[in-house]
């Protein structure tokens, strides 16, 4: 690519660089079968909203405000939280909607606060409570990588005398797609004597939230607000495939503090973390949502289960241990070999890494990888690791007192 402004050469080789490059990019939860073709002349205008979505403004019209809105009442009845009561508003991805829930949390109670969050949940959870100054504690997951609720009725009976508790449960782990319980988690903080009025959860469904939304009642896990959760973050940029990174955090309004009201140059109150927000984002994910529809929704997510079950038994055919969660479109292997590992950017932890089969990503290219992962394999004559939940960091006793109190 040549200095300067870009030239109309130079788009079409990075495009092309990029597309080509997507074939081996088989470890990144990104959709890619949504058509923004029909949108992109509206990128010719700024769209800023600042302040929050469900207030007036009458500072400026380049919003996109009511669209938002609109977005967040959506996501509401798709996680089941009471129409009267749905309030959020988009972020910039997960980790700003993670830290902007715990945000919420910490007004809520105006006191101390002791954060709790499995030791296989998104780094984003540990560096949101560091900014916001509030007390963290890693609760051991199992080998399935899942929260382990006996182990957080231990550590939040031990809290400090009339703490409030956060519990952050992870819907899709990064590295297993684990799912952690909801229900499981309230009935341990009911074993803890944690008030009904001094308890958070948060939801991190990230990638997981939207499939598993998409299953029939009977199949679908207790991870929304039907379960009693408090707030609930997705990202657009993963299952729904927006070409930006861009995320939503739905709460419900009767946990949240009272709001304040000071009127800024826009003539709304600026109520969210950010500011200033992208107008784009809602436009985006709002357009994706309704393009697919709820039956689309559906069976991309089944697709991509099949595509994973199917990627398991090719592996498991050639005595490679490989495994999936039942409803995670996640498979667990055995770390590649560092030179396989340039050509296939997978992210590895330990001994582990993982494929996930995304909407949009033709089956040819597991299939691909596969091959080539298990000629590299037989031909440098590799074993199965050692049983460990991969992401899982190993934390010692030390490692669950307090990250930071202020």
């Amino acid at each position: 690519m040549t200095a300067g402004p870009l030239t109309l050469a130079d788009v079409r080789d990075l495009h092309q660089r990029w597309l080509a490059g997507a074939e081996f990019d088989i470890g990144y939860p990104n959709a890619v079968d949504f058509d923004v073709s029909t949108l992109l002349r509206l990128f010719d205008v700024t769209l800023n909203n600042v302040g929050h979505p469900f207030a007036a403004t009458t500072g400026f019209s380049g919003h996109t405000l009511g669209l938002e809105q609109q977005l967040i009442r959506e996501l509401g009845a798709m996680f089941r939280c009471p129409p009267d009561l749905v309030t959020g508003f988009v972020t910039s991805g997960s980790t700003a909607a993670v830290k902007a829930a715990l945000l919420q949390a910490r007004r809520r109670f105006r006191r101390r606060v002791v954060v709790y969050a499995s030791t296989a949940a998104h780094t984003c959870v540990a560096k949101a409570a560091d900014e916001l100054c509030m007390r963290l504690q890693l609760v051991p997951a199992g080998l399935d990588g899942v929260m382990d609720v006996a182990a957080l009725t231990e550590l939040v009976a031990q809290r400090p005398a009339g703490a409030a508790v956060v519990v952050v449960a992870t819907i899709g782990t990064t590295i297993v797609e684990a799912v952690d319980a909801v229900p499981a988690i309230h009935a341990a903080l009911d074993a803890a004597g944690v008030p009904a009025d001094r308890r958070w959860v948060h939801a991190d469904a990230a990638l997981a939230g939207i499939p598993l939304a998409t299953l029939d009642p009977a199949d679908r896990p207790r991870f929304d607000f039907a379960a009693d959760v408090d707030s609930l973050n997705i990202s657009g940029h993963k299952f729904l495939g927006v070409p930006t990174p861009c995320g939503a955090v739905v709460l419900r309004a009767d946990r949240c503090p009272a709001q304040d009201q000071t009127t800024t140059y826009t003539g709304a109150p600026d109520l969210t973390p950010a500011g200033s927000r992208s107008g784009h984002t809602p436009l985006l994910m709002l357009a994706a949502l309704h393009s697919f529809g709820a039956e689309g929704l559906r069976m991309r997510a089944e697709q991509c289960r099949r595509n994973a079950a199917e990627l398991v038994d090719l592996f498991a055919a050639a005595d490679v241990p490989a495994w999936r969660h039942q409803l995670g479109f996640t498979v667990v292997i055995p770390a590649p070999s560092p030179q396989l590992q340039a050509r296939w950017p997978l992210p590895v932890v330990g001994e582990w890494g993982h494929v996930i089969c995304m909407p949009g990503k033709p089956f040819h290219w597991y299939e691909r990888f596969a091959a080539e992962y298990v000629a590299d394999r037989n031909a440098a004559g590799q074993h199965p690791p050692a049983p460990h939940v991969p992401g899982q960091r190993v934390v010692a006793d030390a490692d669950h007192e307090e990250a930071i109190a202020c």
